[in-house]
């Protein structure tokens, strides 16, 4: 009688596995004015994974209107955070197309893609480089999108390249979801794991610092300040 009650519940819990891998699990990650987000849906479940609930939440306390108080508070500068240069872009598309395309070798037509959202302002402060740099994307997104399109599953898509001669950094707003089984996933881990976190810290390294803020800058002078003697 234990036997087949402890069989009974091995059968459960290998039938819960079974499910469990093959519910599709949802990644939906987006970037908007150096803002990143990421998110994880699992059936009923929906994971934050950055920024936490917490941090987003005293972040929405601060931009609140507070009443008036007696003693004034001082306003929390904010850091300026590092935006993307060209040489991350270089490093990408020289080694992340092999990895994706090893990665989704046998996986990639279950995985769906919805939406694929990526707007990127190309800038800088040589125009010529600027040019060179968009001509090479767009010859790479007319040669990658199409094959892409063969080894995936996307709908929504909206790509956009954008050149601006007059600003010296660049800057990009995306969106992207994407549906994939967790046996699928542990697939692609499994041939890309590796190489996919080699990338994205080789990604970080090549980030530009954030600007600094002038230090020892004279005041400018106001309407009625006494000049100082010559």
């Amino acid at each position: 009688m234990a036997g087949r009650i402890i069989l009974g519940i091995l059968l459960a819990l290998l039938l819960l596995l079974v499910v469990v891998l093959l519910i599709p699990a949802r990644v939906r990650f987006s970037y908007d004015r150096g803002e990143a987000a990421l998110w994880i849906r699992f059936g009923p479940l929906k994971l934050q994974i950055f920024p936490k609930r917490e941090a987003a939440e005293a972040e929405i306390q601060e931009k609140k209107p507070k009443p008036d108080k007696k003693k004034p508070t001082k306003e929390k500068k904010k850091t300026p955070r590092a935006k993307i240069n060209r040489e991350q872009i270089f490093y990408t598309l020289e080694t992340l197309p092999p990895i994706l395309g090893r990665a989704l070798r046998r996986t990639g037509r279950r995985l769906r893609v919805q939406p694929l959202k990526l707007h990127l302002l190309i800038a800088g402060p040589d125009p010529a480089s600027a040019a060179e740099l968009y001509g090479r994307l767009e010859a790479v997104l007319n040669a990658g999108l199409p094959q892409l399109h063969r080894a995936v599953r996307i709908k929504d898509q909206n790509v956009r390249l954008f050149l601006d001669f007059q600003e010296e950094r660049m800057d990009c707003i995306a969106d992207v979801g994407c549906s994939l089984r967790p046996w699928d996933l542990v697939s692609v881990g499994v041939r890309a794991g590796g190489s996919l976190l080699k990338w994205f810290f080789g990604f970080r390294r090549l980030a530009s610092p954030p600007p600094v803020p002038e230090e020892g800058k004279a005041p400018e002078k106001t309407d009625g300040a006494p000049e100082e003697a010559a």
